[in-house]
């Protein structure tokens, strides 16, 4: 049975493990000793950003095991005609587990994040797409804008 949990610290090793997995699919990680370094500077992140809420995380958990997270970096930047208020949300590690794909967990989790950034008062929300993920950005909206895609609220 699929249940999404909002993440706390609680979670942050498991958040760092599905990140490290995600890096490691994309090939962005080439050692082990990439991976201890940003294992360790995303533990550090994640204490500090999850007290602040600048840091929003969103995970699936099967019976017990994460298999699908999201993640959403907060921030106000100056105001400008499309959003004078400023306030804007980074989408972010988007994975899910391989064999859990294809069941609507990444919508699910999509659809969490942007509830979380009307409640917050976020004007736009922007991320970098991977060729897997761009077709479920654009059917919840967003649009492509140079090298990122946006969804303005």
């Amino acid at each position: 049975m699929f249940n999404i949990i909002k993440v706390t610290h609680e979670q942050i090793e498991q958040v760092i493990s599905l990140r490290l997995k995600l890096l490691n699919e994309l090939g962005e990680l080439k050692s082990h000793e990439e991976d201890k370094l940003i294992e360790t500077s995303t533990r550090e992140y994640l204490n500090t950003a999850l007290s602040k809420n600048e840091f929003i995380s969103f995970m699936v958990v099967n019976n017990g095991v994460p298999v699908s997270i999201s993640g959403m970096v907060l921030f106000k930047r100056p105001p400008y005609l499309e959003n004078l208020q400023g306030i804007e949300a980074y989408i972010l590690n988007m994975y899910t587990v391989s064999e859990f794909r294809g069941k609507g967990l990444a919508r699910k989790l999509l659809e969490k994040c942007i509830y979380e950034c009307k409640k917050n008062g976020v004007k736009r929300v922007w991320l970098h797409a991977s060729e897997d993920g761009r077709p479920l950005y654009k059917k919840m909206g967003f649009t492509k804008k140079d090298s990122e895609m946006e969804l303005f609220l």
